[in-house]
């Protein structure tokens, strides 16, 4: 069977960018429904867009931090770990969507480097924005602190909103 290369695997991660962060925001509420909305939310649709782009055109998965653009959210309630988890999900999609394409193992493995450099890139946000010190590496990214509580409203756990 014919495994797919870079540029085929990179065309149908662009196309379907939109898609993957919905099948994303799908397990991610599955698995963290307590932490709502999801953290990395905002930069999901440009990563899934620039990695089928830089994967296309041969580019490097270090490239696709470089330029990223979104918004993160910080808050400083939830445990840095829980940015672990949003980017395991993300490594579940598109190992997901590698093996419905049949993509060749060089592409999972580009993949999974771009996953990594992002992953190490969010981490370093966080460092710096709770330092003040600004974004580092992806100037594109916005660093939202938030203080508020991050639990999902009660319509969207299922309760009933009672007025006083």
């Amino acid at each position: 069977m014919t495994r797919l290369g870079p540029a085929h695997v990179g065309l149908f991660l662009e196309q379907q960018s939109e898609e993957l962060v919905r099948i994303w925001r799908l397990a991610r509420t599955a698995a963290r429904s307590d932490v709502f909305p999801g953290l990395l939310d905002g930069v999901l649709g440009p990563f899934f867009a620039r990695a089928g782009e830089l994967l296309a055109a041969g580019g490097q998965p270090t490239e696709v931090w470089r330029g990223l653009s979104g918004l993160v959210r910080w808050p400083l309630s939830v445990a840095p770990a829980e940015f672990d988890a949003e980017w395991a999900l993300v490594e579940e999609v598109l190992s997901a969507s590698c093996e419905s394409v049949n993509a060749a193992p060089e592409v999972s493995a580009w993949l999974d480097g771009a996953v990594a450099v992002c992953h190490a890139g969010t981490a370093r946000l966080g460092e710096r924005a709770k330092a003040a010190e600004g974004i580092l590496a992806a100037e594109g990214i916005l660093t939202v602190l938030v203080f508020s509580s991050v639990e999902p409203p009660r319509s969207l756990r299922g309760e009933e909103e009672t007025v006083s």
